[in-house]
């Protein structure tokens, strides 16, 4: 199962959880208030054992309310964890035979007779919050649970007088139970709308990130979709501050070049370009952010401090092979923002950041200095292997800025022709 996939199904199991425990509370609560109103109006017949039997119901309906109330507070916490749901469920299932258990006991009634209380009638409802929790497995513990149970507690003997029986059979089939039974068959029908409701809200929210991703992947750079997989649209549209080193590479001269090729010819060379851009940044691992023209922005995670020192190597794999037209690349090193901006109609990966405007405007700078390539100082320092070669311009002033910035740049040859691309 992928990151994206877990993240999902975590989701949906902590709302199943907060669901179930609201319904908890709910239930335990209605149920608390049926029994009131139809014993308070109808009567209750002179039995010990059906005053105790209302004691357990008492008992059962406020430990069931305690139950939803802490796993609330789990959930809005942030402390509810993918393990939680197995012992939710299962004590839902031993509320259910204990119950169960503790009336036949207390009315002193033969197992057989377990279907006429309505706290069995609790099984259809808490399977159904099963299901809401989308795992099979813990479904079928629960169902093997229920199952067994309830075959054990068939096994009850018989212990009450032939007089007692009766009198606490009537009552078990008058209002208050039925009326009980009427809200069991309310909250299981509740319990399966509100999962349809889930189930197709989970498939719609599916075919919606399907159709999101499509939508991205068509601007996401392809070494990003482990990264859309992972953390999901939203939390990409979020976005978040990451230290990257910049690379912005242009043609020098490109205007003019452009002027004197048909438009064929022109389409084939920016082609081939781009290609080896693209190669260059597959060899030293960056992530080619947008090509613009005849110029192109990369990007170079530094999460393990060797972006710089790719940086500058994707910078001489491209000089290397690109060596018929004159080139200017700048790179500096520092935080950006990176995440995915735009409406659904248009989504696009982006990083943005002074560390963007100081590497494009070294890109600029480097016609001025006469240097084909120009790093800032940070990038320098972040080099594993400075080599040789470097000029030094300790006072460097920027294009549109006012501060100075040291920086080194470096000079290589080109030719005036673009024969090697064509």
């Amino acid at each position: 199962m992928t990151p994206q996939a877990q993240r999902i199904f975590f989701e949906a199991e902590a709302q199943a959880e907060w669901f179930i425990g609201i319904l908890r509370m709910v239930m335990s609560t209605s149920l608390a208030v049926v029994l009131f109103v139809t014993v308070w109006f109808t009567g209750l017949p002179e039995s010990e054992a059906l005053e105790s039997q209302l004691v357990y119901a008492a008992m059962t309906m406020a430990s069931y309310f305690a139950l939803g109330l802490v796993i609330i507070f789990v959930i809005r916490t942030g402390q509810f964890r993918a393990w939680m749901a197995w012992p939710s469920a299962l004590i839902d299932c031993v509320f259910i035979l204990l119950g169960s258990w503790l009336s036949l006991s207390n009315m002193g009634l033969s197992g057989q007779f377990v279907a006429a209380f309505p706290t069995i009638w609790l099984i259809p409802v808490v399977l159904a919050c099963g299901a809401l929790r989308f795992n099979p497995a813990l479904l079928a513990c629960m169902s093997l649970v229920l199952v067994a149970g309830f075959a054990a507690i068939l096994t009850i003997p018989f212990l009450a007088t032939e007089a007692e029986a009766r009198a606490g059979l009537i009552f078990l089939f008058g209002w208050p139970p039925n009326f009980v039974r009427i809200v069991m068959i309310s909250l299981a029908a509740m319990v399966l709308v509100f999962a349809s409701m889930r189930i197709r809200a989970l498939l719609r929210r599916s075919i919606d990130e399907a159709e999101a991703r499509g939508q991205l992947t068509r601007f996401l750079p392809s070494e990003l979709n482990d990264q859309l997989s992972a953390r999901g649209i939203e939390a990409m549209r979020e976005g978040h501050q990451q230290r990257m080193a910049i690379l912005f590479v242009d043609i020098r001269g490109f205007t003019s070049m452009a002027e004197n090729m048909s438009a064929p010819d022109l389409s084939a060379f920016l082609g081939r370009y781009r290609a080896r851009i693209s190669k260059s940044a597959d060899a030293t691992g960056g992530i080619v952010d947008k090509f613009v023209g005849d110029g192109a922005m990369v990007v170079f995670d530094d999460s393990h401090s060797d972006a710089a020192t790719c940086a500058v190597a994707f910078a001489n794999d491209l000089l290397e092979h690109i060596n018929d037209v004159r080139l200017g690349i700048g790179i500096h090193l520092g935080e950006v923002f990176v995440g995915v901006v735009g409406d659904e109609g248009r989504l696009e990966y982006t990083v943005l950041g002074d560390a963007v405007n100081v590497a494009a405007r070294l890109e600029t700078a480097t016609k001025t200095q006469g240097v084909t390539l120009l790093i800032s100082d940070a990038v320098m320092k972040g080099l594993e292997n400075v080599g040789a070669g470097w000029q030094a311009f300790p006072s460097l002033v920027l294009p549109g800025r006012q501060e100075t910035i040291s920086a080194w740049g470096m000079t290589a040859a080109a030719a005036d022709d673009t024969s090697a691309l064509q």
